[in-house]
């Protein structure tokens, strides 16, 4: 089995984007990035940029909020606003999400399988957030 990479892209900068892209070029990883929609707007050019480069750019909400805190229709418009704007960029919309701060119950998975998502979550921890055990 092959290696790869998930990454999460939250509201910072693109300025290492290029490199980026360069270093897994070299060593044929393949990567997934979560996006918050609020980067979407300010980096298009890195979203696509990306996905050109073969790497799949997924939901991490559009304003980062905590999901759990919202209701089930403000959840399905965070989602859905992240995902035009994603799929407006690479013609292909996101099934996965992955929740900020790792927040999500039994509502948000509802919400996210009603968009034909799946929610996801991560093995390792990448020191941006803290993982709630």
């Amino acid at each position: 089995m092959g290696l790869f990479c998930t990454f999460l892209l939250l509201s910072w900068g693109n300025d290492d984007t290029e490199t980026l892209i360069k270093i897994l070029k070299e060593y044929n990883v393949p990567a997934t990035f979560f996006v918050v929609g609020t980067w979407v707007d300010k980096y298009p050019e890195s979203v696509k940029q990306l996905s050109d480069a073969g790497h799949q750019i997924q939901n991490h909400s559009n304003t980062h909020p905590y999901m759990t805190q919202l209701s089930k229709t403000q959840m399905e418009n965070e989602l859905t606003a992240c995902n035009e704007k994603i799929q407006a960029i690479t013609g292909k919309c996101p099934t996965l999400l992955r929740a900020p701060y790792g927040d999500y119950d039994d509502m948000v998975l509802t919400a996210t399988e009603g968009l034909d998502m799946y929610t996801i979550q991560w093995d390792v921890e990448t020191l941006a957030t803290k993982v709630i055990v």
